[in-house]
Formats: C-alpha cells, sequence, structure tokens
C-alpha cells in the first residue's frame, strides 16, 4: 500500500491536481514542529549524532508521534542496515511498536541476495501492523567497496513486497542526487516504481533550484533537511518553519502550473533564516 498524500492542491482553472508530499528530517520534537509548521507532510526521525542516516532513540520516535495528528506521517530511519536480518526485523518492529507511519531500510555494502532476505524479514515483522516498509538505496553507492547498485531499488522493492522505495545519498559533501544519477534515470525508476504500486521518495541534499527537475520526474515524495535548515548546515542546524514553509510555496507553484517547470529557471539557492 502506497503512502497517500495529506492533501490535494487546486491548480489553474479550479481542477485539482495531486500534491507532492514534503519529508523534512528531524532529530527532536522541536525540528519536527518546525517542520510541520513550514507544511511538511512527513516528518522522518533520524539521528545524526549517530551517523549521517542514524536512528535516533524510541522515546524520541514516541514523543514525535504523539504529538501529531495521523495525517502527518512519522517517518523512522533505520539508517545503513547492518548484514543481519533478525537484528533489522527486530529494529522493523520497534518502528511498528511505537506506530510510525513508515519505516526506511537502506542498504550499501550489500549483497543484493542479502538486502532482499532483510526485507522480506522486514516485511514479516510488521505483519498485522499499519506501518509502512520502504526500501532504500543510495545513489552515491558506487562510492562505497561493494555497495549496491542503487538501480536496483525498484526490483529490490517487488521483490520484498515493500510498500515504498527511496533513493537518497550518504555524502554530505556538496554534492546531491543529481550528481551521481541523472533526470532522466530517476524518472525511469519513478515511474516504474508506481507502476508497481510502491511509493516513491527521492532525498540527497536537494535544494529549490533542485525543484524543477524533481517536478518533472514526479516522486511522490520529496525529502529535505540542509534545505529547510536555518543556517543551511544539516547537521549543526536546526529546521526552521520560515525555511520549510518557503520551500513548500516553491514546490506548490510548480505542483500547479504557476512556475512552469519545462521552461523557468528555478530561483537562486538562498538560504532563509
Amino acid at each position: 500500500m502506497r503512502l497517500e498524500p495529506a492533501q490535494l492542491l487546486e491548480g489553474e482553472g479550479g481542477q485539482e491536481r495531486g500534491t507532492m508530499m514534503l519529508m523534512v528530517s528531524v532529530q527532536d520534537l522541536k525540528e519536527a514542529r518546525e517542520s510541520v509548521a513550514g507544511g511538511a507532510d512527513i516528518v522522518d526521525v533520524k539521528n545524526l549524532q549517530e551517523a549521517l542516516v542514524g536512528s535516533n532513540f524510541p522515546p524520541v520516535v514516541r514523543e514525535v508521534r504523539r504529538a501529531f495528528p495521523k495525517r502527518i506521517h512519522v517517518s523512522v530511519t533505520l539508517g545503513v542496515a547492518p548484514n543481519q536480518p533478525g537484528t533489522v526485523a527486530m529494529a522493523v518492529y520497534g518502528a511498528a511498536a511505537l506506530e510510525a507511519t513508515s519505516v526506511k531500510v537502506g542498504f550499501v555494502q550489500t549483497h543484493y541476495a542479502t538486502a532482499l532476505d532483510i526485507l522480506k524479514e522486514s516485511r514479516r515483522a510488521l505483519e498485522g501492523s499499519q506501518t509502512k516498509l520502504i526500501a532504500a538505496t543510495f545513489a552515491d553507492a558506487p562510492l562505497f567497496p561493494g555497495g549496491i547498485d542503487p538501480k536496483l531499488v525498484v526490483r529490490l522493492g517487488k521483490e520484498s513486497r515493500s510498500d515504498g522505495i527511496l533513493i537518497d545519498t550518504l555524502t554530505k559533501d556538496g554534492r546531491n542526487l543529481f550528481d551521481f544519477l541523472d533526470e532522466a534515470t530517476l524518472r525511469s525508476l519513478v515511474t516504474e516504481g508506481k507502476e508497481a504500486g510502491m511509493s516513491t521518495a527521492l532525498s540527497g541534499h536537494l535544494r529549490i533550484p533542485n525543484l524543477n527537475a524533481l517536478v518533472r520526474i514526479n516522486p511522490d515524495i520529496v525529502g529535505v533537511r540542509g534545505a529547510v535548515c536555518a543556517n543551511g548546515d544539516r547537521e549543526k542546524g536546526a529546521v526552521a518553519a520560515s525555511a520549510v514553509a518557503r520551500l513548500r510555496t516553491e514546490l506548490d507553484a510548480r505542483l500547479t502550473g504557476r512556475v512552469d517547470v519545462y521552461s523557468e529557471p528555478g530561483p537562486p539557492d538562498v538560504l532563509v533564516a
């Protein structure tokens, strides 16, 4: 089952158009409140002190989940999963027990067969729960020895019966998703994922100038953090409602056709305090 957008936008001529969901990575309840105040549909709870895509602690996830109505999705990041199906399945079960909307399981230095086994066990761990399973790969995985090909994410999602897929990046050195996978490749993967009935999400150091390409690709979910931190620093900065609101406004302008993503360039990458 796909994650569904929390709202519909009204486009030109009064016609309703589906919206792209905005996911903001947060580290605590304060950042989660800033995200929701700015217009985020999904708050993705993670722990940047543990790793670039590390897992946060159960009490933090519980606190964030209880703070918002169910229409606000709360995602749990398990980071880069160890090659241990039982350990990951137990963590996935914990995310479900905390009533997370979804749990993301990502792979880098993992053989395909092992990743598939981990996701299958995670699927079993979620039986009877409402929590959705998201299979994640990293566009920059070729930089890591033995990295799993990110373009296998749709196949991985389908064979494991995951509810959705995510393509992200691990390196946070200024390069972003489009430095590793081009627009045509991403569009093909997103289309294939949607045709298979899965939710599709893209993340990886994305900013406002990337919105035109993202809307052309048309994933269900766009994930950000640095772009919505007050000082642009994803690790040392904090999510600010004003920055989230600006990105949300720019995204909605493209989804409703007020900004033509096929002819007009995006605005300069100006950080908002």
